[in-house]
């Protein structure tokens, strides 16, 4: 069980070990900065179940979405980092703006400075997505699912809501650089035999682009 599925069974991205609340936060003291760092994960895998639907309508009509959706998710994670940066403590909070000078040249990336390396959908998707290895923290386990989208989406019709558990582990135990796709593709069709029949009954979806 993980930390995020031990609060919504649905949010199952990431092998995290659960944090049980110390007695000073159960009494209502200041959470520690690992409290804030769970509250943070579940928040944002959250707000992507919300925003799941909205960027699902797109794709079924074959379309991406554009900047309009892109901001919306942009602000709605920057909400929830607002919120969780002002409880963390001051040194926490002194190694993430040191942690945003290097990597974003700022406090925190802004969805300009995104948009100079990353297109609406990238973007949208990102913001859904925790890191903080860098600083000792645990994700939301999100980051993963991208990484396999952004490997296999130039063959492939699949979406990030698409990629399984299945397929990233498969993608994790490829030689770094050399994609196996195929693999990859054919990890996403393994089911448990109690799911078997009733997978079945879905109507399968090529999952494999074509080029005219």
């Amino acid at each position: 069980m993980t930390s995020i599925s031990a609060v919504s069974s649905y949010l199952s991205w990431g092998a995290q070990t659960p944090t049980s609340a110390p007695a000073a936060a159960r009494a209502g003291q200041p959470r520690g900065d690992q409290e804030v760092r769970d509250s943070y994960n579940v928040k944002i895998s959250e707000a992507y179940q919300e925003f799941k639907t909205k960027f699902q309508e797109f794709h079924d009509r074959e379309q991406c979405f554009g900047e309009d959706l892109a901001r919306e998710a942009y602000e709605a994670r920057s909400k929830i980092k607002e919120e969780h940066q002002a409880q963390t403590s001051y040194l926490g909070r002194a190694a993430i703006w040191l942690r945003n000078m290097v990597t974003y040249g700022g406090g925190n990336a802004s969805y300009e400075g995104l948009s100079k390396t990353k297109n609406p959908e990238e973007i949208a998707y990102s913001a859904f997505k925790t890191g903080g290895g860098d600083l000792g923290l645990q994700n939301n386990g999100f980051g993963d699912k991208l990484d396999v989208w952004k490997a296999i989406k130039d063959v492939s019709t699949l979406y990030p809501e698409d990629i399984t558990d299945s397929m990233v582990a498969v993608y994790k135990a490829q030689e770094p650089g050399k994609v196996d796709v195929d693999a990859i593709l054919a990890a996403r069709e393994v089911t448990s035999p109690a799911n078997r029949f009733m997978d079945l009954l879905e109507p399968r979806k090529n999952t494999i682009n074509t080029h005219a």
